[in-house]
């Protein structure tokens, strides 16, 4: 049996479906870095191919729909355990079924997908609300996050309407990657270890963050501050990047 290595790239997954998929021995497709060896699996390293990504991304839009392109692309950004070989084995569903496979949801394949895309979803709408920026400088801003999951390239369209006027960095600190918006583009760059340990030490003294904490303490009536209460509403690992948390010690 065989075990596909890739690159940890979308380009690289969609290369390795490509054969996964007509493999008839039931194999194994795991990202390079990831790759623990096994005596029952051979491994073959799969180099991004763009003739058969853009085999496999068209086949899935055209073949099956938009909507199962995108649950793919999710179950790829959730980073989940084995979303690799979910993802396979959902694919050989969606095009021996088709689209309505989706609606079996006593289907353990399907329960699982729609678990793993609810996750990333939910977390792409709390750091909606949970990314704090700081103003470096006029009308340009940074913000640091560790998402559980990759959600970096869902946040761009959100963020963009929200300050469509402003520069800005969204920095995930956990896979050392940035989204970057000029203005006029938005972008992912993917950072060096000493770029992201630059950006991510920058002293950046942010004045609202202190003016948000004397609000807080001004308008706060001792008697009734229950932070346990408050910090039951936020997950605690995200409490470091959001200064009202820092307010509750």
């Amino acid at each position: 049996m065989k075990n596909y290595l890739y690159d940890g790239s979308f380009e690289g997954f969609l290369t390795a479906i490509f054969y996964a998929y007509q493999d008839k021995e039931s194999p194994l497709i795991t990202r390079e870095i990831n790759y623990i060896p096994h005596l029952l699996y051979e491994p073959i390293k799969v180099n991004v191919e763009q003739d058969k990504f853009k085999r496999v991304y068209t086949s899935i839009q055209t073949k099956l729909s938009t909507a199962i392109l995108s649950t793919v692309y999710y179950l790829y950004l959730s980073e989940l355990k084995g979303f690799e070989n979910l993802c396979l084995d959902y694919l050989k569903l969606c095009y021996r079924y088709g689209e309505s496979i989706n609606l079996a949801k006593n289907n353990d394949t399907i329960i699982q997908v729609d678990s793993f895309r609810r996750r990333v979803t939910l977390e792409v709408h709390r750091f909606n609300g949970f990314v704090r920026f700081k103003e470096i400088s006029p009308k340009y801003f940074y913000a640091q996050i560790e998402p559980d999951h990759n959600i970096l390239p869902l946040l761009s369209e959100h963020f963009i309407k929200r300050f469509s006027d402003q520069y800005f960095i969204i920095h995930d600190l956990k896979r050392k990657t940035a989204l970057v918006y000029n203005q006029e583009e938005v972008y992912l760059q993917q950072l060096s270890l000493q770029q992201s340990n630059a950006l991510a030490s920058n002293n950046i003294i942010d004045p609202f963050q202190d003016l948000f904490k004397s609000y807080y303490d001004s308008t706060t009536i001792k008697e009734r501050k229950n932070p346990k209460l408050q910090r039951s509403f936020v997950p605690k690992r995200y409490w470091k990047h959001l200064a009202e948390m820092c307010t509750l010690d």
